[in-house]
């Protein structure tokens, strides 16, 4: 039966939903309810068993004979809308097109960073654990971190945060646990929260990732499951590993860059179904304005920014395209705010440049921040939600922090011994977070001749060898306070 099949929680976007209720053919039983039905159903569920139901379950709950009786005299099929409305006993429930009020920006670099806790991963020659970046979730409560071999971490905010405005300078460093500990192995291309996600939904709180060999998985943030997949297919009918990954504003649509094309996908629809794009590179970043829904900005590994309109024909190929740049594009990035929402920051691999755009005049960048970026992994920068501060890491173990109210040159803080590769500020909280870790090429003719330090003092020595080669690693997410300080 169909509507035993369709379930509340498995539904991202209640618009579609209550669109979609109108189609369906439901059973007899399942015509109509009263008025004094609806109510009940209302007063009888609390707020998390109404996720819980399946649609036709919450109209089967309370249907008598005397009250199908009485019902015949109306018409037509009911309308579920009509059975999620809210009442004052019940949470609220915001779907995708409804925009959460905007939250008061959170103000840094105010006084010196405090270190609040760390994780480290120990790295050995024959398996090197680094961190690839680090993500904050979009209601600020947790932190999402792959690791090289070890999969994806979900960490939490300390709970003593929350409720003091200042942070103690002398307070015990937090060893950060894992909440969430997904153990996939192999390299993890990309990954990212769903744009709107909130700890008071449950069912908002997953991201995507995408890994060498496999579909596009959804994960559940709260007890580490794999939702859905979303798979993309070559012309001979093989599955695809996705290489960026992106969310529409809204949230409805998934973005997927691949070697060849790129991929949109329904949020609401896992599976193979999608739109192709055909594109001439491999899609390496993908970022999209907050203005136009159409449009789509990509990066490439032959080191071009190209902007294309998705309702134009591919055969047209991008409006325009952007150098400066002398590797390939690892992050785009847009500011998003008032008139600097058409302004774009983008960074390279093997490029000391950061370069800010303003995609309205784009034949040169207006700015460009220098960096120290000698390898070919992805040295991820962010910005803070009000827009001022400008940061990233760089392959020394620094982070640069940038005024761009001034644009004068970078502070610099030596912040890790290893490549800075992530940093990230939460949206919420005055809070930053860091990873360092990198891939180390080793001689493997010198390998009993190596001596290991790893960022937990785990050391693997041989001292009587004729040559010794020393590599440091540190292998690491740290959070810091960056607001008030207390003594």
């Amino acid at each position: 039966m169909i509507c035993k099949h369709l379930r509340l929680e498995n539904i991202l976007d209640a618009s579609y939903l209550c669109t979609s209720a109108r189609e369906l053919s439901l059973p007899k039983h399942c015509v109509s309810l009263s008025e004094s039905e609806i109510r009940n159903l209302r007063f009888r569920h609390p707020q998390n068993s109404v996720t819980s139901l399946d649609a036709c379950d919450l109209m089967e709950a309370e249907v008598s004979p005397e009250d199908l009786d009485e019902d015949k005299k109306s018409e037509g099929i009911i309308n579920i809308k009509d059975t999620m409305e809210l009442t004052p006993y019940e949470t609220q429930v915001v779907t995708l097109s409804q925009q959460p009020a905007e939250r008061a920006s959170p103000e840094y670099f105010h006084s010196r960073l405090v270190e609040l806790g760390r994780r480290c991963w120990t790295s050995s020659t024959g398996a090197q654990h680094y961190t690839k970046g680090c993500y904050w979730s979009p209601d600020g409560t947790c932190l999402l971190v792959p690791v090289h071999l070890d999969g994806m971490h979900v960490m939490e905010v300390p709970t003593e945060l929350y409720s003091t405005p200042t942070a103690q300078n002398a307070r015990f460093l937090t060893k950060l646990q894992s909440a969430v500990h997904v153990p996939e192995g192999g390299i993890v291309y990309d990954c990212v929260w769903f744009p709107h996600m909130s700890s008071q939904q449950p069912e908002t709180c997953f991201w995507l990732a995408s890994r060498q060999h496999e579909p596009i998985h959804m994960w559940d943030a709260f007890d580490g499951s794999l939702r859905c997949s979303y798979s993309g297919y070559d012309d001979v009918d093989e599955v695809m590993a996705a290489i960026s990954l992106a969310f529409s504003n809204d949230g409805l649509k998934i973005y997927a860059g691949y070697k060849r094309c790129i991929k949109i996908f329904d949020t609401s629809k896992p599976g193979r179904l999608c739109d192709n794009y055909p594109v001439k590179f491999a899609i390496s970043c993908i970022a999209q304005t907050s203005r136009h829904s159409k449009t789509l900005t990509c990066g490439n590994w032959h080191g071009y920014i190209q902007h294309f309109d998705l309702r134009c024909s591919h055969k047209q190929g991008p409006l325009f395209t952007l150098g400066g740049h002398k590797g390939g594009i690892t992050q785009l990035l847009y500011s998003g705010r008032g008139s600097e929402e058409w302004h774009l920051f983008s960074g390279a691999r093997k490029c000391d440049k950061l370069l800010q755009w303003d995609m309205r005049n784009y034949k040169k960048p207006l700015v460009e921040f220098q960096r120290n970026v000698d390898t070919n992994q992805r040295i991820h920068f962010d910005l803070t939600s009000d827009r001022r501060w400008l940061t990233s890491g760089d392959t020394s173990g620094a982070l640069n922090v940038w005024d761009l109210r001034e644009y004068r040159e970078a502070s610099i803080l030596q912040l890790h011994s290893d490549c800075c590769n992530g940093v990230s500020f939460n949206p919420v909280l005055p809070l930053l977070a860091t990873s360092s870790g990198q891939y180390h090429f080793i001689d493997q003719s010198v390998i009993n001749n190596v001596i290991l330090n790893n960022s937990e003092s785990v050391e693997e020595t041989n001292f009587y060898a004729n040559q010794l080669l020393n590599v440091v690693y540190e292998n690491a997410v740290v959070m810091w306070w960056s607001g008030s300080e207390s003594l």
